[in-house]
């Protein structure tokens, strides 16, 4: 017999219209509270179902959202370098936000596969720090940033020179970047020890900005003898030596990539 019949059976029962019956058995002898026991593991199957359905769909939902957590974990590109991009000039900021991908895909080309993993990827993150924001938004955007200076995973910053400037305070009291000058003193980009011009470089022309680069846009490397925030461990230190390789990389023009599609 169908789940239906089962349930007719069921309804005959409780009515008194029939006292046994062939396909379900009345077991216990409470007059307050019957247990009927369905047949069949069909009848079984679709009776568990009815009963439970919604748990089975709350279950699945959440069953469901910890696959898709587990699977975007798992697939997410692990960085070899992470940049941070930021300018206080609302201009500037506009312009980087446009072109963070053709930046992302050109620092790839000049970042070595660090991890060994046969990937290479440059992690770069955007952060508008232009003052004419919302009062709100900007002070989100400053808390990001000074976390991820916090972090010091980042060790390449990209941005405007009066932003980097104030980012990680006095440079001759914080000793915040590397003194780009003493390493490279013949290289005609590097502009007040610290700061390497992006406008005019090859770089610019690999990452498809050499025209629309802003004068007032430079890239500087922390430096590892940087006073305030993170301390200094092994981790920091493997990201400062990947942050050196990679603008060497970039300031001889060094592409030890083909560019990656994506």
């Amino acid at each position: 017999m169908s789940y239906n019949d089962d349930k007719r059976e069921l309804l005959k029962l409780k009515q008194g219209i029939i006292t046994e019956s062939d396909t379900i058995k009345e077991e216990g002898a409470a007059a307050d509270k019957k247990h009927y026991e369905v047949k069949g593991f069909k009848n079984k199957l679709a009776n568990f179902f009815y009963l439970y359905k919604w748990q089975l769909v709350i279950g699945l939902f959440f069953a469901a959202v910890a696959a898709v957590l587990i699977y975007s974990t798992v697939s997410k590109e692990k960085a070899d370098i992470r940049i941070l991009v930021f300018s206080g000039d609302k201009m500037i900021s506009g312009d980087l936000y446009y072109k963070t991908h053709d930046i992302e895909l050109a620092l790839e080309q000049y970042t070595d596969d660090f991890d060994g993993n046969g990937n290479i990827h440059a992690d770069v993150y955007y952060i508008d720090m232009s003052p004419q924001q919302d009062g709100t938004y900007y002070n989100i955007n400053q808390t990001k940033l000074f976390s991820e200076i916090g972090l010091a995973t980042a060790q390449i910053f990209i941005g405007d020179m009066a932003q980097l400037e104030t980012v990680l305070g006095d440079q001759e009291k914080s000793r915040g970047f590397e003194d780009l000058s003493a390493a490279y003193p013949d290289d005609p980009q590097i502009v007040d020890k610290y700061y390497y011009r992006i406008k005019g470089s090859a770089f610019a022309e690999t990452a498809r900005y050499a025209e629309s680069c802003p004068d007032d846009l430079y890239m500087v490397i922390r430096s590892n003898e940087f006073s305030g925030y993170a301390k200094q461990d092994e981790k920091t230190k493997e990201c400062h030596r990947r942050a050196l390789s990679t603008f060497n990389n970039i300031l001889n023009d060094n592409k030890v990539n083909t560019p990656n599609k994506k």
